[in-house]
C-alpha cells in the first residue's frame, strides 16, 4: 500500500492494529502504532488505544498495557474499558478486570458485557458464587443479555436459530458421552 503511494489513514491503522492484535504481532503493532503521527499523521484516537490495549493484553503483557493506560491523552471511554476487560477475562485478570468492569458499568450501567466478562473471570477462577452473584446483579437491575443467533444457509435458504432451538424438519440428536460431560 505504502509502495504504491497510498497513504494509511485512521481506519486502516485501526484494522492493522487489529490484525496485529489477533495474530500474535505483538512488535508489527508496536511499530504500527508508534509510526502513526509521525509516518502517517494520523493522531491516535481512543480507538487505536483500545486496539493497543487489547494487542498488549492478548499477550499477557501487562506491565506495558498499565503504563499505556497511564500514559493515555484522555479518559478512557467504553471502548477501551471493554478492551480491557475481555484481556482479563482471557488472563484471569481479576484486580484489574474488576476495575475495569466497575467503571464500564458507570459509563454504561445497562450494557451486559461487563457483568457478564466479570462472571466470566470469577467463574474461571472456580468463584462460582460470586460469578452468580453477578447475573443476580443484572437481574436486580433489569440488565437484559440478548441471546446469541446463529444464521446458516441450507439448501440455498437462511436460516437463524439460536443455542435452545433447533432446525426445523430436524430432530434433537444425542452426542455421544465423553467424560468432560459428566464434571
Amino acid at each position: 500500500m505504502i509502495c504504491s503511494g497510498v497513504k494509511p489513514n485512521r481506519i486502516t491503522l485501526i484494522v492493522l492494529l487489529h490484525a496485529c492484535s489477533h495474530s500474535g504481532l505483538v512488535q508489527e503493532g508496536l511499530r504500527v502504532f508508534e509510526s502513526m503521527t509521525f509516518s502517517h499523521g494520523v493522531v491516535p484516537d481512543q480507538e487505536h488505544y483500545a486496539c493497543l490495549i487489547d494487542l498488549l493484553g492478548r499477550a499477557g503483557d501487562f506491565d506495558n498495557l498499565i503504563n499505556q493506560l497511564q500514559k493515555l491523552p484522555c479518559e478512557p471511554n467504553q471502548q477501551i474499558l471493554s478492551a480491557l476487560l475481555g484481556v482479563c477475562a482471557i488472563h484471569g485478570n481479576m484486580e484489574l478486570g474488576s476495575t475495569a468492569a466497575e467503571r464500564l458499568m458507570k459509563l454504561e450501567p445497562q450494557s451486559p458485557a461487563s457483568y457478564v466478562l466479570l462472571s466470566s473471570i470469577h467463574a474461571t477462577l472456580g468463584k462460582w458464587e460470586s460469578a452468580e452473584q453477578f447475573r443476580e446483579l443484572m437481574e436486580k437491575r433489569h440488565v437484559k443479555k440478548e441471546q446469541g443467533i446463529s444464521w446458516i444457509e441450507q439448501q440455498n435458504n437462511l436460516q437463524t436459530f439460536t443455542v435452545s432451538e433447533q432446525l426445523a424438519g430436524q430432530e434433537e440428536e444425542e452426542l455421544p458421552s465423553s467424560p468432560i460431560a459428566g464434571r
